[in-house]
């Protein structure tokens, strides 16, 4: 047996064990740890925190209210707005707006940019890069799912059933909406009159995108005016066999699971099981990996991804860069807070993983209508992540129909560098240039 099958065995052996004892319900975060905000840890960008309290809610709509939670760096300030999108306990999605401010609920702004998260991931994984854009001038959103209202220590998925990949779509065109009702709602404008930017990262650049050909995009307040796909594959270059025959076998196991009820993805769950013994015990062996200790294994984890996949996206494919001493642009302990304190959510839907799968695999029924992308676009690949693989089905089939394609990649860092790395400003400075050149 070869290395690779074996060290692919044993994590899923460590996997099935992490879920069954450390659990994200019981993960053991230190009594004296702030977890009120953690974003305190503040980026060189010179970005800081300092919530105010929290203020009673404005409706403006039946099925929407809105929260200003207080000035969060300088004159920027935060609101929630929450959305209910279904009837269901869990069938919510929550908004995080960044904006600078003339008055509490009083400002000037009329240019919207919207930040759709990756699969698991939470608003607090991308406050930095949300007040970075308000910063600059934008009535920054972030766009939370109906997965991060459920708690960890549910058990009963059943709800998930209809979380279709549609009743996204769907969700994102009501949050787009939101964005929009709400940013007039401050200024006093127009909401036809708001452009809307929207960055998407991993499955949220997979969710923009398919948005984007989707009749959503052309309903009332629903437009996007400006795409950054940040990370995605949609399509492979069909030259990529292996790739593309090791995704059908991901789309057959993830259908046999829906088909079987098994409706949550239970890979976030698992990295922050393991998460958590970095965190609380760094320097302990680890009990699943004799030979490195918990910190040790969590860095494999994040720099060596892809030997944790029976099918791996791209040959290198990693979370963030690094080896057994160190993660090289990232503050550890940070990158382990804001995961166990609300930046990771442990029970995200089966369905995104299957759609996606199910377009790479070049699956019947699963396609996006490249003809139907006419928005100027940016297409942003990690070095680390999925890179050029990711670039060639905006160039090549978008390009095709559409003359305002422009695709890049970023560095050699992971698939998850856009947040928290130490440089991502850099990142952020680039797309900022973009949306403004077009």
């Amino acid at each position: 047996m070869g290395e690779s099958m074996k060290m692919q065995i044993k994590l899923i052996i460590v996997f099935s064990i992490l879920i069954l004892v450390y659990s994200p319900a019981s993960a053991a975060i230190p009594s004296d740890l702030d977890v009120s905000d953690i974003n305190s840890h503040s980026l060189k960008s010179g970005i800081s925190y300092n919530p105010t309290s929290f203020t009673a809610s404005k409706i403006y709509s039946p099925s929407t209210g809105s929260s200003r939670i207080g000035l969060v760096s300088g004159n920027v300030a935060k609101y929630k707005i929450k959305v209910k999108v279904g009837t269901g306990e869990y069938d919510n999605i929550i908004l995080t707006n960044y904006v600078q401010e003339e008055d509490p609920w009083n400002t000037s702004i009329n240019e919207n940019l919207l930040i759709l998260p990756g699969q698991g991931l939470t608003e607090k994984f991308y406050s930095d890069m949300a007040i970075y854009y308000a910063q600059q001038g934008y009535s920054a959103y972030i766009l939370d799912r109906r997965e991060t209202n459920v708690p960890s220590n549910e058990t009963d998925f059943s709800f998930m059933e209809d979380w279709t990949f549609d009743e996204y779509l769907k969700d994102t065109y009501k949050g787009i909406v939101a964005s929009r009702n709400h940013t007039a709602f401050l200024n006093g404008k127009p909401a036809e009159t708001i452009n809307l930017t929207a960055i998407g990262h991993s499955h949220g650049a997979l969710l923009i995108t398919a948005y984007e050909a989707s009749r959503y995009d052309n309903l009332d307040r629903g437009s996007v005016d400006r795409v950054v796909p940040v990370d995605i594959i949609i399509k492979y270059n069909p030259e990529e066999l292996d790739f593309i025959q090791g995704q059908v076998q991901e789309f057959d196991a993830i259908s046999e699971n829906i088909k079987n009820g098994v409706f949550n993805d239970t890979d976030m769950a698992n990295m922050m099981g393991i998460a958590s013994l970095a965190y609380v015990d760094p320097e302990s062996e680890s009990l699943f990996q004799p030979g490195l200790t918990n910190m040790q294994l969590f860095r494999l984890m994040a720099s060596k991804t892809y030997a944790f996949s029976e099918h791996p996206y791209t040959p290198d494919y990693h979370y963030w860069s690094g080896d057994l001493s160190s993660l090289y642009y990232i503050e550890e302990n940070r990158l382990l807070e804001v995961t166990l304190t609300g930046g990771a959510v442990p029970h995200p839907p089966k369905y995104l993983d299957q759609y996606m799968s199910g377009l790479m695999g070049n699956i019947k029924g699963y396609e996006i209508s490249a003809s139907r992308i006419d928005s100027p676009l940016l297409y942003v690949g990690l070095g680390g992540g999925f890179g050029d693989y990711g670039s060639w089905w905006y160039v090549n089939e978008v390009g095709s129909k559409n003359n305002r394609i422009t695709a890049i990649t970023w560095n050699d860092q992971g698939h998850g560098s856009i947040a928290l790395d130490r440089n991502a400003l850099e990142l952020w400075a680039l797309i900022d240039n973009w949306i403004k050149n077009n």
